[in-house]
């Protein structure tokens, strides 16, 4: 018992990926029919409208990740022959948005998406993450000229409940912007039992600040420049155990405290009225009051859009991902620690592909690919199962009414 826990300490110590989650989240890639289009602005004079729309969706993904970034009860540390958790999740939510005038040059938004997610796996290793979700989001609106994009303040609560209650938590979000042009936003982030000593420092209660900012500019006729910027505070909560304090250097009761700088620059070319080219470079740096956490990423893309018909399109992305971790330093072939310690460095390349059809205003499919390849300079072959293939095939189906 007591090798079992040193040997996932151990594992703990090399591939905690707290940090890396806000990466990907960060570098989600636009819908294709957003590169050129603005948001549709609803004038003050409309009367109110209601929409409706469901969607389902099933998944397969090779690789499902729930809490640290390679779960070590599922690696070879654990006796298991394979560490990535193989799966099919279906999706099945409603969207109800509602959007009204309430005085002049004042509007309130109203929208309100439930969820249902079912995880099916070999053995039923996935029962305990089907899950339910629910978020409510509000906006009021105030837009006293017309050349001048509107403020808006809002407010987003999201619950979300899993078979496995230790995933519980509640999320809620206050913000404020201005367009797209600049944008603030106050997230909580809770877990239903703050009182738990963790082994994963995913599941702990967060307090995060945000600042975003736009710039879009053009050039020439058919040349579209778009540069964003995002400086973010974070604040952790201390319930964890002595296994992850001793990994992370924490004390206990003492938070951890991280500041990220994110950056994005995007150039877009128009080559035809249906063809479309987007160059991007998207930087992250993470600072952190804990070494363990501190670590900085470059991303590189390049994507094609091509427009078939309203609502029909296929877009093409590939992209290349460098993260180098400051406090991670890795073992040599034999565990060891070697004589000129190195930190941990990733590089993952990724292609995704999807084709949206829409056969009439009420229905539309899309289909979305992605394959991720990661590759980790880590030497100790306990840690080979870091080096691995991501594959995500989702099919929706959306109806709107």
């Amino acid at each position: 018992m007591k090798k079992i826990t040193f040997s996932l300490a151990v594992c703990l110590l090399i591939f905690i990926q707290l940090g890396m989650g806000s990466v990907h989240a960060q570098f989600q890639p636009e819908f294709g029919q957003s590169l050129l289009e603005k948001e549709p602005e609803t004038s003050e004079t409309d009367p109110a409208e209601l929409t409706i729309s469901s969607h389902f969706s099933n998944t397969f993904n090779n690789h499902i990740e729930l809490g640290l970034s390679v779960d070590p009860y599922t690696s070879s540390l654990a006796g298991e022959d394979d560490p990535q958790l193989v799966g099919i999740i279906n999706r099945f939510g409603v969207d109800l948005n509602g959007d009204l005038p309430v005085a002049d040059k004042l509007r309130l938004r109203l929208q309100y998406i439930p969820q249902v997610e079912n995880y099916t796996g070999a053995e039923g290793k996935l029962n305990e993450f089907d899950a339910f979700s629910d978020a409510l989001l509000t906006e009021l609106s105030f837009r006293p000229l017309e050349n001048l994009p509107p403020l808006v303040a809002s407010h987003r609560l999201q619950r979300f409940v899993r078979t496995s209650n230790v995933y519980n938590n509640t999320e809620r979000q206050l913000g404020l912007r201005f367009g797209r042009v600049l944008e603030y936003n106050l997230r909580l982030h809770r877990f239903d039992d703050d009182e738990a000593l963790r082994e994963d420092f995913l599941l702990i209660g967060s307090n995060s600040h945000n600042i975003t900012g736009r710039l879009q500019l053009g050039f020439l006729e058919q040349m579209l420049g778009k540069i964003e910027y995002t400086i973010e505070n974070s604040s952790y909560e201390t319930n964890l155990n002595n296994l992850i304090l001793g990994i992370t250097g924490l004390e206990d009761n003492e938070r951890r405290n991280d500041w990220r700088h994110i950056g994005s620059a995007k150039l877009i070319q128009v080559a035809t009225e249906g063809l479309m080219f987007q160059e991007e470079v998207n930087l992250f740096l993470n600072r952190s009051s804990v070494d363990f956490f501190s670590f900085a990423s470059t991303e590189v893309a390049a994507s094609s859009f091509y427009r078939l018909d309203t609502g029909r399109w296929i877009r093409f992305r590939l992209s290349r991902l460098w993260v180098q971790f400051e406090g991670r330093q890795i073992l040599d072939e034999t565990g060891g620690i070697p004589e000129i310690p190195e930190d941990r460095r990733d590089t993952q390349i990724a292609a995704n592909v999807q084709l949206n059809w829409q056969f009439n205003p009420y229905l539309t499919l899309n289909a979305d690919y992605q394959m991720t390849q990661n590759r980790t300079n880590e030497a100790d072959p306990l840690l080979d199962f870091l080096n691995y293939t991501h594959t995500i095939a989702t099919l929706t189906l959306k109806g709107e009414y």
